[in-house]
């Protein structure tokens, strides 16, 4: 299972930057991922909370955003893939098989390339620190 060590890199990373910026506890973690990571996002965030027991990254929340592939054509266009034709290709079994198929510009019709899709980034990390449970108590 892939995303075990995808979970360990990534609390790794949390808590690293959480306790550099003097963290007592980790509220929030973003996540975009790319859907043809093939990673299981509830699978993911299973892990994540996983490692996170007894650290103050606890009870935070896990936040999975899915960030949809996009294509980029020697006519200058720069977008999404066609959800049109991704619905048309439906009879593959495979997500990855189905956007390999979508991969015409939809502007020129000409062959494109797969841009985005692919990333796994932490978006943002949101964190209290001892300031801000002494400005909560005044």
């Amino acid at each position: 299972m892939h995303e075990f060590s995808i979970a360990c890199e990534i609390f790794e990373q949390v808590q690293a930057t959480a306790l550099a910026h003097g963290a007592t506890e980790v509220k929030h973690v973003t996540l975009q991922m790319g859907r043809l990571t093939h990673t299981n996002p509830e699978q993911l965030s299973f892990c994540f909370k996983a490692l996170a027991e007894g650290s103050i990254s606890e009870n935070a929340d896990f936040i999975v955003e899915m960030v949809p592939p996009s294509l980029e054509c020697a006519c200058g266009y720069m977008g999404p893939v066609d959800e049109k034709q991704i619905r048309e290709n439906s009879e593959l079994k495979s997500e990855l098989l189905v956007y390999v198929a979508a991969m015409e510009c939809p502007v020129c019709g000409k062959q494109a390339h797969m841009t985005g899709g692919r990333e796994l980034i932490i978006k943002s990390i949101e964190i209290e620190t001892e300031k801000d449970l002494a400005a909560d108590s005044k």
